[in-house]
Formats: structure tokens, C-alpha cells, sequence
């Protein structure tokens, strides 16, 4: 199993992110006309922690998970279950909340709240 797919698969199966998203989790980007309130993500970055004996296969990706909602209230609310979700040890890694911020876009008019996380695995 993949990093991404443990981190699909934990977006689609814990409890309080999946009642108010039930599975509208995507990779990258949302499809056109969503349902929302959804949540997409991607991968920033993707370090890796090296030794003097060289790769040690210890990874630590930053992602972004991005709540995408009609009202600033259902995105936080959406945005913090996808902290719940990814913080802490859960499958294969160890999740570290990073930040969050509130964005608008003004296309769509939709709230936007990306949250990074940052993913220890091997």
C-alpha cells in the first residue's frame, strides 16, 4: 500500500469527516460542479531523511487537504475533522498538523480552508 493510498483511505473511512463529506475526498483537484462540502488534497513536498549510510526510507511528505464548503462555518467544521482524521498514528505513519488559513474564492464562491499536515512514514 501507497502513502496515498493509506491517506485516501483514511480520509473516506473516519467517522466524523465522513458524515458531513461521506466519500467526496479527490485527489489534486475537485471534480466540476461538486458537491460540497467536499475536501481534496496533494502532495507539496516530499523530503526524505537520509543517513550517513544513505536513504533510510524515512519519508515526511506535507500535504494539503483543502475543505471546500458554501459557508465559513461548514468549512471549519470540515477542516478541523480533517485534522482529527490525520493527526496523531494512524496506519502508516504518524500525521503532524502544521496550519490553516481561511481563503474565498471568489470564482466559485465557495469557502476554501487548507490545512497542512505534515506524514511520517517508512
Amino acid at each position: 500500500m501507497t502513502i496515498e493510498t493509506d491517506v485516501f483511505s483514511r480520509l473516506t473511512t473516519f467517522p466524523g469527516l465522513t458524515a458531513l463529506v461521506g466519500t467526496r475526498c479527490y485527489p489534486v483537484r475537485l471534480p466540476q460542479n461538486p458537491i460540497l462540502p467536499a475536501v481534496s488534497f496533494f502532495k507539496v513536498s516530499n523530503p526524505r531523511v537520509f543517513s550517513h549510510d544513505g536513504d533510510s526510507s524515512l519519508q515526511h511528505p506535507r500535504y494539503q487537504f483543502s475543505s471546500w464548503a458554501e459557508t465559513y462555518a461548514e468549512a471549519w467544521v470540515v477542516a478541523e475533522q480533517i485534522r482529527l482524521a490525520m493527526q496523531g498514528e494512524w496506519g502508516a505513519g504518524i500525521g503532524i498538523y502544521r496550519n490553516a488559513v481561511d481563503l474565498f474564492d471568489t470564482e466559485a464562491e465557495w469557502y476554501h480552508i487548507p490545512v497542512d499536515i505534515e506524514i511520517w512514514h517508512y
